[in-house]
């Protein structure tokens, strides 16, 4: 029964929420295939460009070691100096970033190697030839830039000495066309950020000689140039611009783990298989790069399109729920919440009416006793007694005039809350005020020097003395409160078009900007300003009460560390309401 007349009740709640989950769905479905198809679009033609790239990028760097051939051709020897002069105002490393290093290697026969060895000495005497020796050639590298560390462990290494290097130097020289090698482990590589690596050669024949067929080549080859590559440094630059994808290059067409030569995923070196994993898009590019085959597997990362685009279906679906059970709770409260509304407006008022009636009779049936016990006080004052003991009279009397005070507020606060403040105004001079209040501060604090910081205007105002000094007093007694570090406060007056402001400053803790917006409320403290430091935070509230009464503002400007300035600004126009 119970069940029936909630769904009798709250059906206009539950109807919204299927109607609009329902939408929900279909605004999802139709997004994610939306997305898929703009996803799949623009991963075909970045797939694309990324091929061209790499072949376009590679195209340039055997450009670069083809002018290094024609520098030999153009010249009947080369010297190292020749050799760095022309690499230098190449400027490959700014020009073509990602070029490990340019190398020429002599193609000698074996029985030749001393004397080349002998005739480099002349010139490096640390030269030698690191070879096998085990072939009738050898191509060992006399000159390779730059000669930094890394690529002097190169000087002098027999290229032909390797079988994957010796297999691209002949087909080099075979075909008379750029030739690569399969992965391998650069004579530069130390035991630091070891990277797979591989070289491009490029023949040099004799000039004038002819070169038409391959046993030509063979017989009138008389070095090589080459380009000395390491793969991640290399891949770093070509694939600068595709941070949103995950590329692995394989020397060869299928994926086999030892055939890797750039993954990427630097930080995944392990794990050499993230084209096989599950991925919205995957694309697979054969390419062949100066006669060598090179598998590259492409899938795009978390990058890949913009977040929006990646999220936007799931965002919808969630958007829509929320709003679903937004609306539908929505509709739930109001239903539950219009027979409660008027009743706990109706309590609220009670509460603050029956709080403010208890402040207003407590305060006053304090304040009867309290003017005794005041009475009584002054009396013992008098009485003779010795100095310990009017010491003790002294204290109590003091406390005594700070609960009158605080009694005195609470009352105050209670006639502003009921619309009772009392004000009986008359014409008055603002030097009388400011001095009036001045004095009776001063009075009661010898801590501070209270300052009048220029001569106070001698201008007549209409409205309640007693009350505007009592804001002024709050004021002065506040600034002393707060300004435990300083001995002076200020008090200054100026006269504007048609009102007088009256400042308080003080050099004291200052309050932040944020709880200067509050300052004035009823209760409030910036207890982080002083802990230590008594009240009920009435006083303020109290004097912005009577300024306001005046037709006039409060307000203050401070800064932490630095004091503050409270001012009070009442209109110089007399007026009898």
């Amino acid at each position: 029964m119970k069940f029936k007349l909630f769904i009798k009740k709250y059906y206009p709640a539950l109807l919204v929420f299927v109607i609009l989950v329902a939408f929900s769905y279909q605004a999802y479905e139709g997004a994610r295939i939306a997305s898929y198809d703009r996803r799949s679009k623009l991963f075909d033609a970045r797939v694309q460009r990324l091929s061209e790239d790499v072949k376009s990028g590679m195209s340039n760097y055997i450009q670069i070691l083809k002018g290094c051939q024609a520098f030999f051709y153009a010249s009947d020897t080369v010297s190292e100096n020749d050799f760095k002069i022309y690499t230098n105002n190449l400027k490959v490393s700014e020009n073509y970033p990602g070029i490990q290093a340019m190398a020429y290697a002599p193609y000698i026969s074996n029985k030749k190697h001393a004397a080349l060895e002998s005739k480099i000495q002349r010139i490096k005497k640390d030269f030698k030839i690191q070879s096998t020796f085990t072939n009738k050639i050898l191509t060992p590298i006399v000159f390779i830039e730059p000669l930094n560390e890394r690529n002097k462990r190169a000087v002098g290494y027999d290229l032909y000495s390797d079988s994957i290097r010796r297999a691209a130097i002949r087909r080099a020289i075979v075909t008379g066309e750029a030739s690569i090698t399969k992965k391998i482990k650069l004579v530069q590589e130390t035991s630091k950020n070891v990277q797979p690596g591989f070289l491009i050669f490029l023949p040099i024949y004799k000039n004038g000689r002819s070169i038409r067929t391959p046993e030509d080549r063979l017989q009138n080859v008389t070095g090589l140039v080459s380009n000395v590559f390491r793969a991640h440094d290399l891949m770093s630059v070509l694939f600068e611009r595709y941070s949103d994808f995950n590329i692995e290059i394989y020397d060869g067409k299928q994926d086999l783990k030892e055939q890797l030569l750039y993954n990427s995923d630097s930080l995944k070196t392990n794990d050499f298989f993230a084209f096989n994993k599950k991925s919205d898009f995957k694309a697979k590019l054969n390419i062949s790069i100066a006669g060598n085959p090179w598998g590259i597997f492409v899938t795009p990362n978390n990058q890949f399109g913009s977040v929006l685009e990646r999220q936007q279906p799931a965002l919808i679906f969630i958007f829509g729920i929320s709003i679903s059970v937004l609306l539908s709770l929505l509709i739930f409260n109001i239903i539950k919440r219009q027979s409660e509304i008027a009743e706990e407006l109706l309590l609220s008022k009670s509460l603050e009416s029956k709080k403010d009636e208890f402040i207003g009779i407590a305060s006053h049936e304090l304040k009867t006793p309290l003017t005794s016990i005041k009475a009584y006080m002054q009396l013992l004052e008098r009485a003779d007694l010795n100095e310990r003991e009017k010491n003790f009279i002294q204290k109590a009397n003091s406390n005594v005039n700070k609960l009158s005070n605080l009694i005195g507020d609470l009352l105050d606060v209670s006639k502003v809350q009921a619309g009772r403040l009392q004000l009986n105004n008359a014409t008055f001079s603002v030097i009388s005020m400011i001095d009036e209040s001045i004095e009776n501060v001063q009075h009661m604090y010898s801590t501070h020097q209270i300052i009048k910081k220029d001569s106070i205007p001698d201008v007549e105002l209409y409205g309640d003395i007693l009350r505007l000094e009592q804001a002024m007093t709050n004021l002065l007694v506040n600034a002393i409160k707060y300004s435990p570090g300083a001995s002076s406060i200020y008090v200054n007056a100026v006269v504007l078009s048609d009102e007088v402001r009256i400042e308080v400053i003080d050099q004291g803790l200052g309050i932040s900007k944020e709880n200067q917006e509050k300052v004035f409320d009823r209760f409030f403290r910036a207890e982080e300003l002083s802990p230590v430091i008594s009240g009920l935070g009435m006083g303020l509230y109290i004097s912005n009460e009577i300024v306001k009464r005046h037709q006039g503002k409060m307000g203050v400007k401070s800064r932490i560390n630095e004091g503050s300035t409270f001012c009070i600004t009442l209109p110089l126009k007399h007026t009898n309401n």
